[in-house]
């Protein structure tokens, strides 16, 4: 008893759909719904009439003028496919699907089945292929005719499989009268986007391809090893097809030893000499290697994928490109002849693609051709498909495989250079090569880009990359490190970030407001409010720092070139509202002294930036007030300072900082306006001024530079006062080492006439015993 249908089930109704197909002058009538189950090509007719899209009725729906085996053979094709489709719907009812009642359908133990011998098998094959039916295509090459065929018969086979997996030749037939190629009239592609509802689930592209592959891993494996060469006839396929071979191939030559190749089969290899007879001796074959083979469908499709731009120009250099790509393909098949083979090495190098071309493959069809990377030799790979091969790793996130191939190929390549530069490759990938002097120059070309990078990338590749990995190479030092731009990015790095400069530092909190060099005005400073562009913008600002610090002394702290001497700047009243660097500009302000490295030359430089931007300040009056004075003070680290010149100039700055106090505080007790406060704010003022003047070790100065008013007394009383202490105690020294050293005279005396009487009695002993030998 046949159980009922699923509560709610729609009751499906099979609808028979007529289709025409024209075979040569034949045409044959069939049903569309059952073969688009089975065929994507006609999944894609009935794909076609849903959208109405479809031929006018009595004219055929697709025309095939040349099928192999003709009419005859499409017939039993077509009942192959209806009777599949009709096992496929009983299978479905009797599981209780589609709303019929289990049991009701039976399947048909006697439906119509193909037969097979070794005159039809390639044809029924070929068929499969044009039809893209992927049941029947793995039904016959897994038939026993096909096993049986002689290893050249499979590769001719194998062949022709190849070309059809190509979808414009698969899908095509003969030219039509206005010169187009339709195989269908109103068939787009053999594809089905959406699916009828009210039938069953048409045939995907995914299971073409995969039938597809199957078809061509069964057929290599049935070659010989002395019929399975590489040739462009191998490569005429799609992409994934090519890989297929390309694979197998591998598999054939790992597993085939010295013995294997000795027991070859003999029946094959007999029939096989038999067969080679009846071809045509004059066409020439070439023979490739994995490599050859595979740069050769890589190249190919780039090109191909050009052919079809509408840029006039970009199709032009690919029609170029592809006859060159036809020209290589002509290499001879001789082993044995090392020029020949000499020869193809280097063609490998000459058959390269334009930039163009390289530039114009899309992401999708780099994808696509990945697979063959790990089969092309990097030192024989040209050098913009090297670069364009690096890429394709990259979008398969085969990012170790790609990282080595661009060491192998970055010095030769320029694509791959130019590719870093346009943030294609990784910058990362640099560092693998950083060795190399063009490295330096490809970092410079990069770090020109710095205002189009965002923030986290300009981060990274300075901290990371330049300060961290560069640095140390000598030609970093001398392309990059000391090139003009650096200081430029230096700057960007400064002045885009203040606005969110953080109110902590490592100098005191006072010291935290920015303070320009040469127009004066104070840029408050703004609390980072915890936001990620926030986040970048002061990670920015702390990787400017560092960079600053890094080439601080190689730009010689950002001064002009010929600076003048303060004293003589001084002189010329409108020579400080010229403003000369990033300094006097206020790009760079004051307190990034701070991270300025302690060691000799850096402290140097940065002393003369310092006094450069005070006595600016102090010529222009503004931010000239004494606390602001003091707290920039400290940036000189004045105490170990023992240049006399830099003492001196200080020296001078800091009087005329007390004098312009003298003069407030003479101004402040004649108007008699809280003089209270400003009495005690000019106190304070003179304390701080005097502790700027212990700072320098002014003795070191001449005495014509202490002969001013503008000094305070004590300190000089003071400083006199040390001085001839200092002398009295150099004195007592002199005295102490005078009589240690008349010691030592008197006791090195009496040493040496100890040693004179002891000579005089060694020389008495010697005349006597002369005298006794000549006696």
């Amino acid at each position: 008893m046949s159980s009922a249908a699923p509560p709610g089930a729609a009751r499906h109704v099979y609808q028979r759909e007529g289709c025409i197909v024209r075979v040569g002058d034949e045409d044959l009538v069939f049903d569309l719904t059952a073969c688009a189950t089975q065929a994507a090509i006609f999944a894609g007719i009935k794909h076609a009439k849903q959208r109405g899209h479809g031929a006018k009725e009595g004219t055929p729906d697709l025309v095939l003028s040349q099928f192999p085996g003709g009419a005859g053979l499409m017939k039993n094709v077509l009942k192959y496919m209806e009777a599949n489709a009709a096992e496929e719907r009983a299978a479905a009812a009797v599981a209780g699907e589609l709303g019929v009642p289990a049991g009701v359908l039976k399947v048909d133990a006697n439906a119509f089945r193909l037969a097979y011998d070794s005159s039809t098998v390639c044809d029924y094959l070929e068929a499969a292929a044009i039809i893209r039916c992927p049941r029947l295509m793995r039904d016959t090459v897994l038939a026993p005719a096909a096993k049986e065929l002689p290893s050249r018969r499979v590769l001719t086979l194998l062949e022709r499989v190849m070309v059809l997996t190509v979808h414009e030749e698969g899908l095509s037939a003969d030219a039509g009268a206005e010169g187009k190629t339709p195989m269908s009239n109103g068939v787009e592609e053999a594809k089905v986007t959406d699916p009828d509802p009210e039938s069953e689930e048409p045939t995907s592209k995914e299971e073409v391809m995969q039938a597809f592959c199957q078809v061509i891993q069964r057929l290599c494996a049935r070659l010989d090893a002395v019929d399975f060469k590489l040739t462009s006839a191998l490569a005429a396929g799609t992409p994934w097809a090519s890989l297929e071979v390309l694979r197998a191939h591998r598999v054939k030559l790992e597993n085939l030893g010295r013995m294997n190749y000795a027991l070859q089969s003999v029946t094959s290899t007999f029939s096989s000499f038999f067969y080679e007879e009846e071809k045509d001796k004059t066409t020439p074959k070439q023979e490739w290697k994995d490599h050859h083979f595979a740069l050769h469908v890589y190249r190919k499709h780039i090109i191909e994928l050009s052919l079809s731009s509408k840029d006039p120009r970009l199709k032009a250099i690919a029609e170029a490109a592809m006859e060159e790509q036809q020209e290589s393909a002509t290499w001879s098949d001789d082993e044995g002849d090392s020029s020949m083979q000499k020869d193809l090495i280097d063609q490998d190098h000459e058959n390269d693609v334009p930039e163009a071309i390289c530039d114009a493959a899309e992401d999708e069809m780099l994808s696509g051709l990945a697979g063959f990377v790990q089969y092309c030799d990097p030192l024989q790979t040209p050098p913009v498909l090297a670069a364009a091969m690096v890429r394709s790793l990259l979008l398969v996130n085969e990012v170790t495989r790609a990282r080595a191939l661009f060491e192998a190929v970055f010095v030769r390549s320029r694509k791959a250079q130019a590719m870093v530069v346009r943030s294609a490759i990784p910058v990362d990938f640099l560092c693998a090569v950083k060795v190399h002097r063009v490295a330096s120059v490809v970092l410079r070309r990069l770090l020109a880009r710095y205002e189009e990078l965002g923030r986290a990338e300009l981060c990274h590749l300075l901290d990371r990359v330049l300060l961290e990995d560069f640095r140390a190479e000598k030609h970093c030092q001398d392309l990059v490190l000391s090139n003009a731009m650096v200081q430029d990015i230096t700057v960007y790095c400064r002045v885009s970030t203040r606005a969110v400069a953080s109110s902590s530092s490592q100098l005191t909190a006072p010291l935290r407001p920015e303070i320009n060099g040469g127009a004066g005005t104070e840029v408050g400073s703004a609390t980072v409010q915890g936001t990620s562009g926030d986040a970048e913008l002061l990670r920015l600002r702390k990787v400017g720092e560092k960079l600053f610090a890094a080439v601080f002394v190689l730009h010689n702290g950002f001064l002009p070139s010929s600076e003048e001497p303060e004293r003589e700047r001084s002189r010329e009243p409108l020579a400080w509202q010229v403003a000369e660097c990033p300094w006097d500009s206020g790009d760079l302000d004051l307190p990034l002294l701070q991270h300025v490295p302690d060691n000799g030359d850096a402290l140097h430089l940065s002393r003369r930036v310092l006094l450069r931007g005070l006595f600016r300040r102090q010529h222009a009056g503004v931010e000239n007030s004494v606390p602001t004075t003091v707290r920039l003070w400290a940036l000189g680290r004045w105490p170990t300072c023992r240049d006399a010149n830099l003492i001196s100039e200080a020296f001078r700055f800091v009087t005329n900082c007390w004098r312009n106090l003298v003069e407030a505080k003479a101004q402040a007790r004649c108007s008699d306006e809280h003089f209270a406060q400003r009495a005690e704010q000019c106190l304070r003022d003179e304390e701080t001024l005097f502790q700027m003047f212990s700072d320098l070790e002014f003795w070191r100065l001449q005495l014509s530079e202490l002969l001013s008013p503008w000094v305070p007394p004590q300190l000089l009383a003071c400083h006199v006062a040390a001085r001839c202490q200092r002398l009295d105690e150099q004195q007592k020294n002199l005295v102490d080492e005078n009589r240690c050293n008349l010691e030592e005279i008197n006791r090195l005396r009496q040493t040496v006439s100890q040693l004179h009487a002891k000579l005089e009695v060694v020389n008495s002993r010697s005349v006597q015993s002369m005298q006794k030998q000549q006696e």
